[in-house]
């Protein structure tokens, strides 16, 4: 996996859970000399928990339900983590979170020249003064509407593209896709109906196999993405890319 940290989970020997469902447990420390940080605040804001860590940097989650989920790291003055876990009912994982402090800001210095881009987001920044057919939603942008969900952020502000929404979870529907030579495809769906290929992080997430469920594009809070791109041509999406299905679009996220 490519995240901002490493963040290591394996399988515990069987241990009592607490409360029905799974667990997570584990510490979060600083990813250059490994100490532990106390105070941050590890979630799943699907699922509505949240723990936060003690002074050994001590953290534990109980009552995950089974599936997919995404969990979160943030505290003040450190890089945000986010990475998707899967949980059987009653797993009991372990996972160290190794976070990058953010460089401490010098009062009364004027810039003359522009912050230089995370190295995680040079392609971004890279695709979208190109300007070569994608949609693209800037950190500055989500910020301005930091109270709002993703979905209705992207159904404002990326054109062509359409949310489907169940409850609190929405999805994000390519519809039809242009081919090279100009035709139009929704790979055999309904129109509307064709979930978008999602990758996070340079990571696939969602390729569309009729036997994944599609990404609750929800599950990212606006406050830990620090980008958005979406590709509605198949001409247009990025070289490394290209081998996933792609006939209902591909929405690329970059978290902070």
């Amino acid at each position: 996996m490519t995240w901002r940290a490493l963040i290591l989970l394996c399988g515990l020997a069987p241990v009592t859970v607490l409360a029905q469902g799974a667990s997570l447990r584990g510490r979060v420390l600083t990813d250059s000399t490994e100490r532990p940080i106390a105070g941050v605040v590890v979630a799943i804001d699907e699922l509505k928990l949240q723990a936060v860590s003690d002074s050994l940097g001590n953290f534990t989650l109980v009552g995950i339900k089974p599936g997919a989920q995404i969990v979160t790291a943030k505290k003040i003055g450190f890089g945000a983590l986010a990475t998707r876990v899967r949980f059987a009912a009653k797993d009991a994982l372990e996972a160290d979170f190794l976070m990058t402090p953010n460089a401490q800001a010098l009062p009364d210095v004027k810039v003359e020249t522009k912050a230089p881009v995370r190295a995680k987001l040079v392609d971004f920044e890279e695709r979208r003064l190109a300007g070569n057919g994608g949609r693209f939603v800037t950190q500055a942008e989500l910020d301005k509407r930091a109270w709002s969900t993703t979905s209705d952020i992207i159904r404002t502000t990326v054109p062509g593209v359409e949310v489907k929404r169940s409850g609190r979870e929405a999805i994000v529907a390519g519809g039809r896709m242009q081919l090279p030579g100009g035709a139009m495809t929704n790979g055999g769906n309904a129109p509307g109906d064709c979930p978008a290929a999602i990758v996070l992080d340079g990571i696939f997430i969602y390729q569309g196999d009729p036997t994944e469920r599609p990404f609750d594009i929800n599950s990212l809070p606006p406050g830990i993405i620090a980008g958005i791109e979406y590709y509605a041509s198949a001409a247009s999406i990025p070289a490394r890319y290209n081998g996933t299905r792609s006939s209902c679009g591909l929405m690329i996220i970059w978290t902070r």
